[in-house]
């Protein structure tokens, strides 16, 4: 099934880090933190991707882990829909020093 909920910890270059929650249905990814939000494309097949999610602030009092409220982010990763493992490494679009590797865990079906 290449539908889940998946907690998701990231890590910055900045050496910040934070975690969230992502719905990913059907190839659309969905999700967010308490103020940013995060949007995006992956196959619905497990395998290697390339995407770009972007990135938003939607509610202020707390800084991005690299520093930008709202950005795009270049990203390379590998989703396994099996095995509820979805990864990825990615550089901020414009400021390719910064960058976020992030790992997440499917924790339940998304309906």
């Amino acid at each position: 099934m290449s539908n889940g909920i998946f907690h998701v910890d990231f890590r910055a270059s900045t050496g910040d880090y934070g975690d969230g929650l992502v719905v990913v249905k059907d190839g659309a990814v969905n999700g967010g933190d308490p103020h940013y939000l995060y949007q995006g494309r992956v196959p619905t097949v497990s395998g290697p991707f390339e995407s770009q999610f972007t990135v938003g602030k939607w509610r202020d009092g707390n800084t991005n882990v690299v520093g930008i409220d709202n950005y795009t982010l270049a990203a390379k990763g590998r989703i396994d829909y099996e095995a509820g493992i979805l990864e990825l490494d990615g550089a901020v679009v414009g400021a390719p020093n910064l960058k976020i590797q992030l790992k997440g865990k499917k924790i339940q079906d998304a309906v």
